[in-house]
């Protein structure tokens, strides 16, 4: 991840250090750079570690979080909770207080539709582009 997404964040302060753009870490580095090499190396062994122990859950909201603090918990004390500030990539994501509503609606959905288990190879890709689709405008996590 050499090059940031062009986000905008409201409230960061509670996620960065003061002045500064760098999300507050475990190790205490200041320097984006220094902090997207260390994280990088991290969830690239949290993600091969998956192969061997996955995960375990019920493809819901609470999986997906337990998920993301798999991956990034060596790097972020928050690594799995949902964000409290809003984000915005030129549109507005999910605004941070309707994000545990929302996802429970799309992770209900999903598993109202049988994970999609009874689709054609046709419906599942579009049911799946659908479910990734809704997963993105939810953007439950904050990012770099």
């Amino acid at each position: 991840m050499d090059e940031k997404y062009n986000y905008s964040y409201e409230k960061t302060a509670n996620y960065c250090y003061p002045n500064s753009d760098v999300l507050i870490n475990k190790l205490n580095i200041k320097t984006d750079k220094e902090l997207s090499e260390y994280e990088g190396k991290f969830i690239a062994f949290r993600t091969a570690l998956l192969e061997v122990v996955p995960v375990k859950g019920n493809l819901d909201f609470a999986h997906l979080k337990e998920i993301h603090k798999h991956l990034f918990q060596d790097v972020f004390h928050w690594a799995g909770d949902a964000r409290t500030c809003n984000i915005a990539k030129t549109d507005l994501f999910c605004l941070a207080q309707y994000i545990e509503g929302y996802a429970n609606d799309v992770f209900s959905k999903f598993k109202k539709e049988n994970y999609f288990l009874d689709k054609s190879y046709e419906e599942k890709i579009v049911a799946l582009v659908e479910l990734f689709a809704d997963i993105n405008a939810l953007h439950p996590f904050r990012e770099r």
